[in-house]
C-alpha cells in the first residue's frame, strides 16, 4: 500500500451493524404503522444527512420531533447493539497495515464518547493513532469533524486514503483531499458505490494493492 495514513468509517466498515440498524429502523416505523424495509431496500437509499432518508421511509418532521426521533434511534441501537460484531476479517487488516507502519484513524459521525467506548469493548483501541466522532446522536455528516482531525492531527492529505462504506464516506474523503475505497458489506448497495470509485468486497483486498 502506498499510502501513509488510512481513515476508518465506523458503522458498516469497522462495525458490522446493517442488520441492527434495519433492525431498529423497523420498531420505529412498525411503531407508526409504517412499511418496513429489507435490507436491500436499506442499502439502497440510506444516507447523509440521515433527516432526508427518514423523511423518504415515512417520517414527517412536521409532526415528528426531530430530537425525538434522534434519540429513538439511539436508545433502540443501543439495546440491540449487545448483538453486533466487527465486520469479517478486519482485525487481521488492521495488524497488517499497522505491521507496514501506516498509521491508522478512525472518523465517524457516531457520537465520539460511545466511538471511543466500543472501540474498548473490541479491544482494537490500540490500533488508532486518533478518534474522532460527533458531538452529537444527530448523524448530519462529517466534513466539518474530518477538518477538524485534519487540524489536530499531521495527515496530509495526498498520503491517505479513506475506508468506508456509504456514499458519504467518498464525499467526506473528495472534501479532505483523500483517496477512498468503498466496502460494499455496509451500509449502501454495492451498486451504488460502483457508481462512485473502487469497491472492496473484502476488507482483505486493502492488503493486496501495491
Amino acid at each position: 500500500m502506498r499510502y501513509k495514513n488510512v481513515v476508518w468509517d465506523w458503522n458498516g466498515t469497522l462495525l458490522d451493524d446493517v442488520k441492527i440498524s434495519v433492525d431498529t429502523i423497523n420498531v420505529m416505523l412498525e411503531r407508526k404503522h409504517l412499511e418496513k424495509l429489507t435490507v436491500e431496500e436499506y442499502r439502497a437509499i440510506f444516507g447523509f444527512p440521515v433527516k432526508p432518508y427518514y423523511e423518504l421511509i415515512g417520517f414527517d418532521f412536521t409532526r415528528d420531533d426531530w430530537e425525538a426521533v434522534s434519540r429513538d434511534f439511539v436508545n433502540i441501537y443501543n439495546d440491540l447493539s449487545k448483538d453486533v460484531e466487527l465486520t469479517p476479517g478486519i482485525i487481521p487488516v488492521l495488524e497488517g497495515i499497522k505491521k507496514k507502519g501506516i498509521r491508522q484513524f478512525v472518523l465517524s459521525a457516531l457520537k465520539e464518547d460511545l466511538l471511543i467506548g466500543m472501540l474498548g469493548r473490541f479491544g482494537i483501541r490500540e490500533y488508532f493513532e486518533g478518534v474522532c466522532g460527533s458531538n452529537n446522536i444527530y448523524a448530519d455528516g462529517k466534513v466539518a469533524r474530518g477538518m477538524e482531525m485534519l487540524r489536530m492531527f499531521p495527515i496530509v492529505p495526498s498520503e491517505t486514503v479513506m475506508v468506508g462504506d456509504t456514499l458519504h464516506d467518498a464525499e467526506v474523503a473528495e472534501a479532505l483531499g483523500f483517496d477512498f475505497r468503498l466496502y460494499a458489506g455496509g451500509h449502501n448497495s454495492r451498486e451504488r458505490l460502483e457508481k462512485k470509485g473502487i469497491v472492496l468486497q473484502r476488507m482483505e483486498q486493502l492488503l493486496l494493492e501495491d
